[in-house]
């Protein structure tokens, strides 16, 4: 599934992402110009109006920082690094700049601040937040409508594919944020559409050369690869509203098949999959400044995509698994209920934070005042674990697992929300493996008994991540 965009009354500095799984870029450095350290003569001197502009981006979050390190470390989050502040802002330093902004804010009392960033309302916020998931949920919920549609494919066209997607949509949308903070979300869609274009290209050529010929099964691939593709541009253009409405096609497509429409419904998806895409790139048609990546965010766009393919891994592994396809919409409403919960929960959390640092400037007590909002989330993202291991114990199966998956899956937005990507990674494809290895050690078995035992991995997963989400929660440098 896609990472959602900015949430809600955030900052794009601040570490949030917007899909289980990815923290957005920093804001977009300037341009290069001749350095300015203490008083070195240059060619010219910082330019004074980037310096304005910076100081009121940033006032309310100067105002409410705990301290110097803290802004400077939101400038560093930002991208601006000691060269940027000796080039554009003549400061020696980050720590320099920080410290010259919060004596300039701190002494300016009696000037107007401006205007504060208006924040969300609970309606609004709630709307925006189920919009999101619908967005990014719809992939999985063709692949859950249509299952009896689906099963039988060769695995590079059905879990094959679906798992290429997920990966791929986490990985291009990382790199998507970053070329929307620096060149705008033409030059995004732009550079989301040929990354998606070469992978389906390259997806293609991979069955071909295991073998499958058959349309049947291509067409089927790439309908996957082109809903990740049009929700990941969605997220990153903030396009979420525009893009949901054109998927209504897909959405009621998908209930017809659950309904035995035929090929009467396939044809309605694959129209509604062609209108989505198309909705979903109009921002590519418009003017677009140059982007290109540094060569160290590869690394990081390949890490979000392997925590993406591990939860597409256990996505199917859990909710696709097995020859009942009837099993299939029960096994997924856990995971449609349960990932908008668990956004709402962190944007709770992190608004919690926000006022927790704009009521104390005394490092102690906001440790101490954060310690608590932490263990209060980590109480909230503990009930999935409580309640499957009570339905494991009532032996309901696949179902107890579900809603376990909801549980691994909110730890990890919370981990990739913090960029604890090594983490988050490790979260998803440990259990990923060991329930691979489980399918092969009972070979033959009852599905209600390896239904019990994927539930028993997912709790011993779950125990421990809990703990370690909760000292990320309480590392204060984790909000940067």
């Amino acid at each position: 599934m896609s990472a959602p965009a900015v949430l809600p009354g955030g900052d794009a500095a601040a570490g949030w992402p917007v899909i289980p799984g990815m923290a957005p870029p920093p804001c977009e450095p300037p341009p290069s110009r001749p350095p300015l350290p203490d008083g070195v003569s240059t060619v010219e001197a910082p330019d004074d109006d980037r310096y304005t502009a910076l100081r009121g981006r940033l006032a309310g979050l100067v105002r409410a920082a705990v301290d110097v390190d803290e802004i400077a470390a939101h400038l560093e989050a930002g991208g601006i690094n000691d060269r940027i502040a000796r080039n554009e802002y003549g400061e020696a330093s980050v720590f320099a700049l920080a410290d010259r902004l919060r004596a300039d804010l701190g002494s300016s009392a009696g000037t107007a601040a401006p205007p504060a960033a208006r924040t969300a309302g609970p309606a609004e916020l709630l709307v925006a937040t189920l919009v999101r998931a619908a967005l990014y949920l719809t992939p999985a919920v063709v692949a859950v409508g249509g299952a009896e549609w689906f099963t039988g494919l060769p695995a590079a066209a059905g879990a094959g594919a679906l798992i290429f997607g997920w990966a791929t949509g986490q990985a291009l949308a990382f790199l998507g944020y970053r070329a929307l903070s620096y060149a705008g979300p033409a030059r995004a869609a732009r550079l989301l559409a040929g990354g998606f274009g070469v992978a389906a290209v390259g997806w293609a050529v991979l069955m071909l050369m295991l073998g499958v010929t058959d349309p049947w099964p291509h067409v089927v691939a790439t309908g996957q690869l082109a809903l990740f593709a049009a929700t990941g541009v969605a997220l990153v253009t903030g396009q979420e509203t525009r893009v949901l409405v054109a998927a209504a096609t897909v959405w009621f497509a998908t209930l017809a098949l659950s309904h035995g429409a035929g090929l009467l419904g396939l044809w309605l998806l694959a129209f509604g999959v062609v209108v989505v895409v198309i909705v979903a790139f109009a921002p590519a048609l418009g003017p677009a400044a140059r982007f290109r990546p540094a060569p160290g965010e590869a690394g990081t766009a390949l890490a979000h995509g392997s925590v993406g393919a591990g939860q597409a891994v256990l996505f199917a592994s859990v909710v696709l698994a097995g020859s009942d396809s009837a099993l299939v919409p029960a096994a997924a409403v856990p995971l449609l209920v349960g990932v908008p919960l668990a956004e709402l929960v962190l944007i709770w959390h992190q608004r919690r934070v926000a006022g927790t640092r704009a009521a104390h400037t005394d490092r102690r007590l906001y440790v101490r005042r954060l310690t608590r909002v932490a263990l209060a989330t980590v109480a909230v993202l503990a009930v999935p674990l409580l309640a499957g291991s009570v339905l494991t114990g009532l032996g309901t199966g696949r179902f107890a697992a579900a809603v376990l998956l909801t549980g691994v899956f909110a730890l990890c937005l919370v981990l990739v929300a913090h960029r604890r990507l090594g983490l988050a990674a490790l979260l998803v494809w440990w259990p990923a493996i060991l329930v691979g290895l489980l399918s092969r050690a009972v070979p033959g078995a009852e599905r209600s008994l390896v239904d019990t035992l994927v539930a028993v991995v997912l709790i011993a997963v779950c125990l421990p991540a809990l703990g370690v989400v909760t000292m990320v929660l309480r590392d204060r440098w984790s909000y940067r």
